[in-house]
């Protein structure tokens, strides 16, 4: 017979495949999240966002004004989402250490939370609409998904 040249693994290979495999995983997460974060910055520069929310138009376009008013409603939403997410993930994971899952200790959190971001996001593209028209849900998409991977960089 020939000898087999299969190599048996042993529990130590395996672990440290498992360990390069998370890091890994982790490096990819935080890399494409970095990617979103950086997307949107760069759109926010290329649609001039910081002067539209300052001055309501575009330089140039003075009768393209942001609508202020749903923006109001649009951020107050938004800070919302940030007291409810930071509520789950500070408040109920770190300081109270709660084993169970948001769904069984907070179950009115997440629906309330997926609500004030929808109501958000409309208010977002409503706001903006007579500045950019259609673009505005693209860009309302892309800055939103930069916000949302931001909070990979929040160490906790």
């Amino acid at each position: 017979m020939a000898p087999s040249y299969a190599r048996v693994h042993s529990g130590d290979d395996r672990r440290r495949g498992s360990q390069l495999e998370q890091r890994w995983e982790y490096f990819m997460k935080k890399f494409w999240a970095a990617v979103w974060v950086g997307f949107a910055l760069s759109v926010a520069k290329f649609v001039d966002l910081w002067n539209v929310v300052a001055h309501d138009h575009v330089s140039g376009r003075p009768e393209h004004r942001l609508h202020r008013g749903y923006f109001k409603l649009g951020l107050f939403c938004f800070a919302m989402w940030t007291v409810v997410a930071a509520y789950l993930v500070v408040w109920v994971k770190s300081i109270l250490k709660v084993e169970e899952e948001w769904e069984e200790y907070a179950p009115k959190s997440i629906p309330f939370a997926t609500c004030l971001g929808l109501v958000g996001i409309i208010s977002f593209i409503i706001s903006f609409w007579p500045v950019w028209g259609f673009l505005s849900l693209p860009i309302v998409f892309i800055l939103f998904m930069g916000m949302l991977h931001l909070a990979h960089f929040v160490p906790l």
